[in-house]
């Protein structure tokens, strides 16, 4: 029977980080290029704006005249047109890092003799695969309004039967409303699961595919649930690590931040822009290279599970 290790799976994104550091890096230079620089540097341009409203909106307890609502109103509507291009750049650039990224993790796992330019390429294994996660978020989304909406209608039904039975009748509906959502959320996670393999399915073979999967991860729901779990408890444990550094970070600097925001107090966005692009700057530059990281643990385990179930057979028989 095909199979894989669950535990070995779920670490493979460490052992692709601590073979290939500098592809690693290259992937985030990638991120930063392509995605979230030029976000940034869009919304930068966007802040004064910004500050700019904050500054005119009027106190909660105060009444603004219809002039200051109408003139507030104008404001809003303005900035979120220009948000339109922030929007574009994210799904454009997404696409791009999710199918270039995302491929270099693949070539690193599946072909690690493919390492000239940090296993980057851009050609039609990459397309396929952002073609196909696309894809399967279009069909998740689809999948979770069916469920949210087939959810709703059964929780009304068990809601008014339950009432009309007194205080007891509502106990019971509301166990059942919560057992209906937990079947609701494990239909979600177990075609989630089937569908996991299209991804590296499609890198591989170098067309599309995506119910193929279906038949490639028949019995193996509880591997890759429990691989899943396992990755998640990884990525909660190395957000807290990153969430302590930054406090302690933030809190060793929140003197001078606070001194930084009262000296500004009543000075031009400008103002605001000049004092605080370094640490814009810099964050920027932090949070790609993080995001490259976080891509090779997130992606790797799907790769590594394809390889082993692929070389133990699966969905040959």
């Amino acid at each position: 029977m095909a199979r894989f290790s669950a535990t070995g799976a779920a670490a493979a994104g460490f052992g692709v980080i601590g073979r290939a550091p500098l592809a690693v890096l290259a992937w985030g230079l990638v991120i930063l290029v392509t995605l979230v620089g030029p976000m940034v540097a869009l919304m930068w341009t966007l802040a004064p704006q910004f500050i700019e409203m904050i500054k005119t909106m009027p106190a909660p307890a105060s009444s603004p005249s219809a002039a200051d609502e109408s003139a507030m109103m104008a404001r809003m509507m303005q900035l979120q047109g220009s948000m339109m291009g922030v929007n574009v750049i994210s799904w454009v650039g997404g696409a791009l890092v999710k199918g270039v990224v995302a491929g270099a993790v693949f070539r690193a796992v599946l072909q690690p003799d493919q390492k000239r330019w940090a296993y980057l390429r851009l050609g039609m294994p990459e397309l396929w695969l952002g073609l196909v996660t696309l894809v399967q978020g279009v069909l998740f989304m689809m999948a979770y309004f069916a469920v949210v909406f087939i959810g709703l209608i059964l929780g009304l039904i068990l809601f008014l039967v339950g009432s009309a039975a007194g205080d007891a009748g509502k106990l019971v509906a509301g166990l059942l409303i919560a057992l209906v959502i937990l079947a609701g959320i494990a239909v979600l996670v177990w075609g989630l699961l089937r569908l996991s393999m299209a991804g590296p399915m499609s890198f591989v073979e170098n067309k599309f595919l995506l119910f193929e999967s279906w038949r490639f991860t028949r019995g193996q729901n509880g591997r890759l649930l429990g691989m899943a779990a396992l990755l998640l408890l990884i990525l909660i444990g190395l957000e807290l690590v990153l969430y302590a550094v930054l406090g302690l970070a933030a809190f060793g600097s929140w003197a001078g931040i606070k001194a930084t925001v009262e000296s500004l107090q009543g000075q031009p966005p400008q103002a605001w822009l000049h004092a605080f692009w370094g640490i814009a700057a810099i964050g920027t530059v932090v949070l790609s290279f993080l995001g490259a990281f976080a891509m090779a643990l997130v992606y790797a385990p799907w790769a590594k599970a394809y390889q082993e179930l692929a070389a133990s057979g699966a969905g040959k028989a």
